[in-house]
């Protein structure tokens, strides 16, 4: 059985081992960056806890345990999770994201204990005086009347974001577990989705998400290596690994005005706004979802950023608050699968996926099995997504 719950510091080691399965800006290899990823992650939880009416959509009646009845407890604003960590290097990262909060998401196999995947939802990533940065690409071509001849040029050009757009940052699933028939991967992009439709006021009303271009298993990027690396002289892994609490470099020594990208080494416009073989099935959700590539890349190595409208994503609007959960649902062909979490007092957060449907008084039956995981008796906020909504965004 698997669970998705928020990160502790004692998923540090399986973090560690995650991130160096592959290239994830989100999460370096880095152990400090990572701990302090996860401190901040608590912290952004134990906020949202504190504030769960604020945040949530709806209005939820009283937590139902197992069964319908024992374990109710009122659903209200009334408490307050305790902040119990110190600040760490948060001003660095917060140096990046503003004053935006951090949700950094674990998947746990409950048979192991161990952790075996991640992603990560940013609130709001930048805002003014914390910009994003990007390269927006465009086509220029001129021609020669008394020549006969003309030529067109793929262009690149530094551009800057000060607006906030939330972020979904990265996934990472071990490769042991790559292929597997309950879609686990899905499960950690959904999660992302499910959260934000659950506490929708928390987040932007424009989402992001930033892909990593190719890059090989040993770390070699070729728009990095090609272009950025003339004005940023330094390894690709320690450029991404300061890019974590400063971004400064970016608007400071790359070029501005007009790139032209097409007279630089082939790779460069071959990579620019592409994606590696790993990112290329996680992208291709996203765009069906409602994603969109506005010809907009990252000036580090070449991935497209792609954008949503937050309100047109049919999982975001299919998030509602319920009112309780119940064991008992039958695994038919025609069952309905659902995703249903918890959030307590103190800032945990738990979701399971399970075959399920929603009734009409805001219950949610789930199999008997993920009740526990989830420890409704404690919830301050329950919700529920059902995955049927799994449809692209209506242009």
């Amino acid at each position: 059985m698997f669970v998705i719950r928020h990160a502790e510091p004692r998923d540090l080691d399986d973090l560690h081992a995650l991130a160096k399965q592959t290239y994830l800006i989100n999460l370096p290899p880095d152990r400090e960056i990572i701990a302090h990823k996860v401190d901040q992650s608590l912290r952004s939880f134990a906020g949202l806890a504190a504030r769960a009416e604020t945040w949530s959509v709806g209005v939820a009646g009283r937590v139902k345990g197992a069964g319908g009845v024992g374990g109710a407890g009122s659903v209200g604003a009334g408490r307050h999770a305790k902040h119990q960590h110190g600040q760490g290097h948060a001003s660095g990262l917060r140096a990046v994201t503003g004053k935006s909060d951090l949700f950094l998401l674990v998947l746990e196999n409950l048979e192991t204990r161990s952790v075996i995947g991640t992603s990560q939802v940013i609130s709001s990533m930048g805002g003014p005086g914390h910009p994003r940065y990007y390269m927006t690409l465009s086509r220029v071509a001129k021609s020669s009347r008394s020549l006969g001849m003309g030529w067109e040029h793929l262009v690149g050009r530094m551009g800057q974001d000060e607006t906030g757009p939330s972020e979904i940052g990265g996934i990472i699933l071990n490769h042991a577990f790559r292929g597997h028939p309950l879609r686990l991967g899905r499960l950690l992009s959904f999660a992302r989705f499910h959260m934000i439709g659950l506490f929708r006021k928390r987040f932007a009303d424009r989402l992001i998400a930033e892909m990593l271009g190719p890059i090989t298993r040993n770390g070699y990027n070729p728009f990095f290596e090609k272009f950025t690396r003339h004005f940023i002289t330094r390894a690709f892994a320690d450029v991404y690994r300061f890019s974590q609490t400063s971004r400064e470099f970016v608007e400071t020594l790359l070029p501005e005005g007009d790139i032209f990208l097409s007279i630089l080494d082939p790779e460069v416009a071959n990579a620019a706004g592409e994606v590696g073989d790993d990112t290329r099935p996680a992208r291709k959700l996203l765009e069906r979802m409602g994603f969109e590539y506005f010809n907009r890349i990252d000036p580090m190595d070449g991935g497209p950023h792609l954008e949503a409208v937050t309100s047109d994503l049919h999982l975001v609007k299919s998030t509602r608050r319920i009112s309780g959960v119940v064991g008992g649902a039958k695994r038919s062909a025609k069952a309905e699968r659902i995703l249903v979490s918890s959030l307590d007092d103190r800032g945990h957060f738990r979701l399971i996926e399970s075959t399920g449907h929603l009734g009409a008084d805001g219950t949610a039956t789930i199999g008997r099995e993920y009740v526990s995981p989830l420890a409704i008796d404690d919830a301050e906020v329950l919700g529920a997504t059902v995955l049927d909504a799994e449809k692209p965004a209506r242009r």
